[in-house]
């Protein structure tokens, strides 16, 4: 499928990469299909860029690149709803906010998103646990990481 977006331009995107959020994404309930998109191999930021507006796209990056000790739990209800086993067969992304100096880019754990790659299907959880914040240091997080140079 032809995909139109503001940063990339025209896109031909497969199908089977097109990842639905029945609830969409907090902020943009409307905007439910989105499909990741890797600006160069082995990136450790990933686009996630809606199929339905093409000025809309997230950075995200998965959390255990930046933290050791984050962990999403999930019910098991929504485990049903996503198809999984378990969390574990699950892909989970957290979006980045980036601010013009971008050595201050900030980590959203509290509402990471939960994918099935296989059914295709997403869901953004909040996460109400203490400790979990909205704005952790991304950078910080890679060089305790040993990561910062592969940002």
């Amino acid at each position: 499928m032809l995909i139109e977006t503001r940063r990339f331009g025209r896109m031909e995107v497969d199908q089977e990469r097109v990842i639905t959020f029945p609830e969409g994404l907090l902020g943009f309930r409307d905007f439910r299909q989105y499909f990741l998109h890797e600006s160069s191999p082995g990136a450790a930021l990933i686009w996630m860029q809606s199929v339905e507006m093409p000025a809309l796209a997230f950075v995200v990056i998965d959390p255990r690149l930046i933290t050791a000790d984050y962990e999403v739990k999930v019910s098991a209800g929504l485990l049903e709803e996503l198809e999984l086993p378990d969390i574990s067969s699950a892909q989970v992304w957290v979006i980045l906010t980036i601010p013009e100096d971008a050595t201050k880019m900030t980590a959203n754990l509290q509402g990471p998103l939960v994918i099935n790659p296989d059914a295709h299907l997403g869901a953004q959880v909040v996460l109400n646990e203490d400790g979990i914040t909205t704005k952790y240091p991304v950078l910080e997080g890679l060089r305790a990481m040993g990561r910062a140079s592969k940002a």
